[in-house]
This record gives structure tokens, sequence and C-alpha cells, in this order.
């Protein structure tokens, strides 16, 4: 059973957001299409495992993807959790390609990829952190004794993995997405036993869903944007120009003539994400170059967004994950 899905990362929507929102020649943005391209591979790394997972049977297992937990100090974020009454286990995908060699004497990484070397902290040694941290949760929030394992997946399926030292204990690991339900199956043999029942099991999750913490965001410091060189106006969907122009009801682009109801939508999103989570009837005006209060009203009343009132004005708000 999927308890929490998988859903593309608020990081990466983000990530979209500041691109087409940010001006070509500023100097963070390739940083930014790098950061993009590589946490795109990373969740299309998610979606190919999620293939394998769903032949898990649903009355046995309990699946979330991308949970992020605190240990009471620190922060972890995990891939894919699952879940049984008899143990629970972490995965850690990661969609690189090339060839990957793992040196757990160093506990590194090295990879190959277009006749170039790169080092990487070792995944090894992060999963394992993971589940040290998982265990000390567990125990905290009142559910001691459940085993955890740990496998580090690596979901692109042309991947060579290689190891100059200690191969069984890196293949015992490390492996491909294909050959994951075979290890589950491994795993199961290994803890016959039931440590929990379903229902201490569904308080955990339910427990696991409460204490997940999104990422909050701090996009525009971590590129060191500052909110005024944020792009406003209305993106056309089509061609992705800035700014449409609302013309009797509809958005129009003057680039390439389409024409939309709902894509002032659109910009709202873009501004929760970058901006802040909430926005008001002039804030709305002043991103999408709206100049009657009257009408933006409208618009913002029929997005069904959530509201409260100060002293004067309404103050819509993003609605939660």
């Amino acid at each position: 059973m999927i308890i929490k899905s998988l859903k593309v990362p608020e990081i990466n929507l983000q990530l979209e957001a500041l691109l087409r929102r940010t001006p070509e020649q500023h100097p963070a943005r390739e940083k930014m299409t790098s950061d993009y391209k590589m946490r795109s591979a990373g969740f299309k790394g998610e979606e190919r495992l999620f293939y394998y997972l769903s032949f898990l049977d649903p009355k046995k297992y309990w699946i979330f993807h991308n949970l992020r937990l605190s240990s009471g100090t620190h922060f972890f974020q995990i891939d894919a959790l699952l879940i049984t009454t008899n143990f629970a286990l972490i995965l850690e995908v990661k969609n690189w390609t090339g060839t990957l060699i793992f040196d757990p004497h160093f506990q590194q990484l090295l990879r190959i990829h277009n006749d170039k070397e790169e080092g990487f902290h070792d995944p090894i040694s992060q999963a394992r952190h993971q589940t040290n941290q998982f265990r000390t949760w567990l125990n905290f929030n009142g559910f001691p004794g459940i085993p955890v394992e740990f496998l580090v997946v690596i979901s692109h399926p042309s991947t060579i993995i290689k190891t100059d030292k200690d191969p069984l204990s890196i293949s015992n690991k490390v492996l491909h997405s294909h050959h994951l339900l075979y290890r589950i199956n491994e795993i199961e043999n290994k803890y016959p036993q039931e440590k929990t029942d379903p229902k201490e099991i569904r308080k955990l999750c339910r427990t696991l869903l409460k204490k997940h913490n999104p990422s909050p965001s701090e996009i525009l410091e971590h590129f060191n944007v500052s909110a005024e060189e944020v792009l406003t106006g209305v993106s056309c969907p089509k061609c992705t120009s800035l700014p449409m122009i609302f013309h009797w009801g509809k958005w129009h682009c003057p680039m390439c003539m389409f024409s939309s109801p709902l894509a002032h939508e659109a910009a709202i999103q873009d501004y929760f994400r970058l901006i802040k989570p909430s926005i008001t009837n002039w804030e709305f005006r002043s991103f999408t170059h709206i100049p009657s209060p009257y009408t933006a009203s409208r618009l913002l009343s029929r997005m069904n967004l959530s509201f409260k009132r100060n002293k004067r004005h309404r103050i819509y708000e993003k609605s939660p994950e």
C-alpha cells in the first residue's frame, strides 16, 4: 500500500519557476540549470524504482516516497521507505550513468562518464547513516524493535558497477533496480518472524506522515537572487514569454497570440514557490500586471484558495502539500 505517493519534489518545481523567472544573464543561471538537471535525473530514477515497487503485495508493504524526518538535532531524507510487520527497508536511489567504482576503504565513489572522472560521497555510507538515524527516530517515537535494512539502488539500467575491494560487501548493498524484487525476497527470508502487528504498523504510518517535515523554501537565498530580480507577469503556457496581457476575461500573448482564461494560476504558483506562501490582492496585481483590484479579486476567488483576513483585506494562502 502506498502511504506517501511519489510526486515531483517541490524543489524541482521551484527550480522550474526560478528558471522561468530569472534573466538569462543572471550569474546564477548556470548553477540553477545544473541543479535542475541533476534533480530531474534523480526524480526519473525514482520513477523507474516505482515501477518495480508496484509489484510488491500491497497487503504486506507500506510504502513512503521522499520522507524528511528529524532525528532530534538534524533532519534526514529518505528516498523510499518500505515497512512490513517483519522489517523496514530504506532505499537510497541514484540515477547515475557511466561507470561507478566503489572504494569502501576511503568510503568514496568514483564515476567515469564521457571520459571525465568525478568523485562523490559514498552512497553506502550515506544510506547507513540514514538507517542509524531512522533507528533512533523509531526508538524515540515509540516503535523499538523493528529491524531496519538499507539498499543503494542504481536506477539507470546501463550503468556499470565496479569495485576493486570487498566485492561481496558492495554487491550485498548496491544493485540495479531490476534486481530489487529478488533482493527484497532475500531480506524477507532473513526476517521470517513478525516484529510487530498491522495495527501498530498503521500507527507508525500515521506518525510518519505527521512527522514528515518538507524542506523550507529558501531557493532565492540559496542562489543569491533577490525578490526584485524575479521576473513578474503571467507566462505564456505555449511559448513561455512574459508578460501576457489580460483583456476581456482572457490572457493574451503578444508574441504567439495564444490566449487562455487561466494562465494566471501558474503565475500564482510561481509566486508561492519563489516569494512567499501567501498573497494579497495588491501583491497579485503587482505580480501579474493587473491594474484593477476588482478583476484581481474575481480571479483570486475563482482559484478556491484558502484565505484569512486582516483588518483591511484577504490574504490568500498556498494549499498544503
